[in-house]
């Protein structure tokens, strides 16, 4: 019979009145991957920060290798074995990979001196055991995103912890590195370690699973084997009914006689983009593939005002358009929902209303002063209209899941009435139902004559989405795909460079 490691029962947390949990179950055994599955805000996130350390519960009760326990503070839960790696990045940026692995718990030598040495030495241990390849000397900020991630999770493995919480870990990563994350659990796991593993990727959660608990509106619906399992199943419990489509339909069918939105030539200096021209027309959502660093979001920040180009036109309904700066693009009506919400999407620590309001305030302004009533109506307006859930608009947007955060983030940008909306990376880290509600508004938005463009890693969501798909390779276009020719091969070869961009001729034929 299976060692049990963890046991949670009863746990009880509440928020501002909201209760986030209400007396559910969780336990794990040792040397399993369990998943923890739900949508955003069933209270997945909350429990696991009390397992860290980070909440206390109102009610209920801990055992940790069949001891009851009272887990203090996030360092007390680290020197009982316990780690959890962070969707959002906590590492310092003016800081080297060394100097963040080791922060707060440098060893020091004999003249109580911080043991550099040492330091590597340990490093260089752990990424060999681990198959973790970065460079200890380097500045986080110079690192890529996914090498960021790697770093996260190297700080928590040179601590040795027994149970390890991996909180969204591909959410950033490319195929290559969720491979290779992949190759770190397993490392793990044959090291007598125990996993507990969030991810809103369903191929995830059945390749590396061994069971699976749901929790729905803070409440525990129930534990299974992976192996019993199927997708349908799954989605059942988390939302309550089955979804054997999450790709609603398009609300009408593209318009391939009216253009609305037009790139030319977009060039940048640093070669990133090359020469990128694409069209996109009325009732269309167009998607943009590739692999990871070939100029998708380089691309999408350059229309929006935030990456500098050399040369190009941008065209938004026949009119050529100067943006240089984020508020001339929302000046011309394009609109971006940027791929990181934390960072650049949201003002954390301000308030829902606040956040909703800021990109379209002038329209409520009387004066040098803001119409409060009215800016109070409005968000309560815009709440409704994409099914927010939060406990109250002054509260922070910080209070709430990532889901309605990433709708928050939607709702300020539709305050605006774009022309043009970029939705770059729409759904990394929401639930299987918030993304259903993401791509019914993106299907409207076309029917509504708004220019859609969709840049995602996630290849299943391209094909689902987009009436034509963009391939870029290198900086350039390498391929336009028109939907009935979509599919994973054909994408990922244009992706490597495999096949060229065909002729106007060859694509219309």
């Amino acid at each position: 019979m299976a060692e049990e490691i963890l046991r949670m029962t009863n746990i009880t947390k509440r928020f501002a009145g909201i209760t986030a949990l209400d007396r559910v179950e969780f336990s794990c055994n040792k040397g399993e991957v369990h998943i923890l599955a739900g949508e955003n805000g069933a209270g997945k996130s909350t429990i696991l920060k009390i397992l860290a350390g980070i909440h206390q519960a109102d009610e209920g009760e801990i055992y940790f290798h069949g001891k009851k326990v009272t887990i203090k503070s996030p360092e007390h839960s680290q020197k009982m074995g316990i780690a959890m790696v962070f969707q959002e990045l906590t590492l310092v940026g003016e800081m080297t990979v060394a100097e963040n692995v080791y922060l707060n718990q440098e060893p020091v030598n004999a003249l109580g001196m911080i043991d550099k040495k040492k330091i590597h030495e340990e490093i260089e241990k752990a990424m060999d055991k681990y198959g973790i390849h970065v460079d200890p000397d380097a500045l986080v900020s110079t690192l890529p995103v996914a090498k960021q991630q790697m770093v996260e999770i190297l700080k928590i493995l040179v601590r040795d912890p027994e149970l390890i919480i991996l909180d969204e870990p591909t959410s950033a990563l490319a195929k290559k590195e969720v491979v290779q994350l992949y190759q770190i659990i397993h490392n793990l796991l044959d090291n007598g370690k125990t996993i507990i593993f969030i991810s809103h990727r369903l191929e995830e959660l059945f390749e590396l699973g061994d069971r699976i608990t749901v929790f729905k509106d803070g409440h525990y619906v129930g534990t299974r084997d992976m192996k019993e399992m199927n997708e349908d199943e799954l989605i059942k419990m988390m939302v309550g009914r089955s979804l054997t489509n999450i790709f609603p339909p398009p609300v009408c069918e593209p318009d391939y006689s009216k253009v609305v939105f037009e790139a030319k030539n977009l060039t940048d200096n640093d070669g990133k983009l090359k020469d990128v021209s694409f069209q996109v027309f009325k009732g269309e959502v167009l998607g943009i593939a590739g692999l990871q660093g070939h100029g998708q979001t380089e691309l999408l920040n350059a229309i929006s005002g935030l990456y500098p180009l050399t040369k190009g036109e941008i065209i938004v309904n026949g009119k050529t358009e100067k943006i240089k700066s984020a508020s001339q693009a929302i000046q011309c009506g394009v609109a971006l929902v940027p791929a990181d919400r934390k960072r650049q999407g949201l003002m954390l620590e301000l308030s829902n209303r606040h956040n909703l309001a800021v990109s379209s305030m002038k329209k409520r302004m009387n004066g040098p002063f803001i119409d409060q009533k009215a800016e109070t109506s409005f968000a309560e307006d815009m709440v409704k209209r994409l099914s927010i859930k939060l406990g109250g608009l002054e509260l922070p947007v910080s209070s709430l899941s990532g889901g309605n955060q990433q709708k928050i983030v939607l709702g300020k940008e539709l305050a605006t009435e774009p022309k043009v909306i970029l939705f770059d990376e729409p759904t990394r880290g929401i639930d299987v139902e918030a993304k259903r509600e993401f791509y019914q508004i993106m299907h409207e938005l076309a029917a509504q004559g708004v220019a859609v463009i969709m840049n995602s890693s996630d290849m299943m969501e391209v094909i689902g989405m987009s009436s034509r798909v963009i391939v870029m390779y290198e900086g350039r276009i390498s391929g336009t795909l028109q939907k009935e020719e979509l599919s994973e091969e054909l994408i990922m070869q244009f992706g490597m460079g495999m096949k060229k961009e065909r002729t106007k001729e060859e694509t219309e034929g």
